[in-house]
């Protein structure tokens, strides 16, 4: 398909795969005009109402000083804490490796020195995928289930 192609050469490697490609084609082909996903049927999406925004902007707050940059030593900072909390608080987690870190695609998050001290400190890392809105950082937890 032609605007796959284009789509490709376009996006590189952050492209969606070709099935993706050619169903958003199709929906636009028949006269779709919003980009906005269809309502999903199952258990309703818990992570964007107003209450889990207002929760997460007052997590922001309290835990990053007004006017102060994130930059790789704050979230250094931020690394060290949060293994700290979970050393603490989830120690079967901690004492078998079995918790892992979600990360977006910040630039503080993904720089080598940060890599290097997770990878140092064997903390496993979930990637984040190229584009997929529905995975925002705050749904996930700091350990597994």
């Amino acid at each position: 398909m032609e605007t796959f192609q284009m789509l490709q050469q376009a996006y590189g490697e952050d492209c969606l795969s070709r099935t993706p490609c050619h169903e958003w084609y199709q929906h636009f082909e028949s006269g779709r005009t919003s980009i906005e996903d269809d309502p999903k049927s199952g258990q309703p999406s818990t992570s964007m109402d107003d209450d889990r925004i207002e929760e997460v902007l007052a997590v922001i707050h309290k835990n990053v000083p007004r006017g102060e940059t994130v930059n790789k030593e704050f979230y250094l900072n931020v690394m060290k804490c949060l293994r700290a909390a979970v050393r603490r608080k989830r120690p079967e987690a901690w004492t078998n490796i079995t918790w892992m870190l979600h990360h977006d695609n910040a630039p503080a998050h993904a720089l080598l020195f940060n890599h290097e001290f997770l990878t140092q400190h064997e903390t496993a890392v979930v990637p984040q995928p190229p584009y997929f809105p529905d995975l925002a950082l705050w749904t996930f937890s700091c350990s597994r289930s």
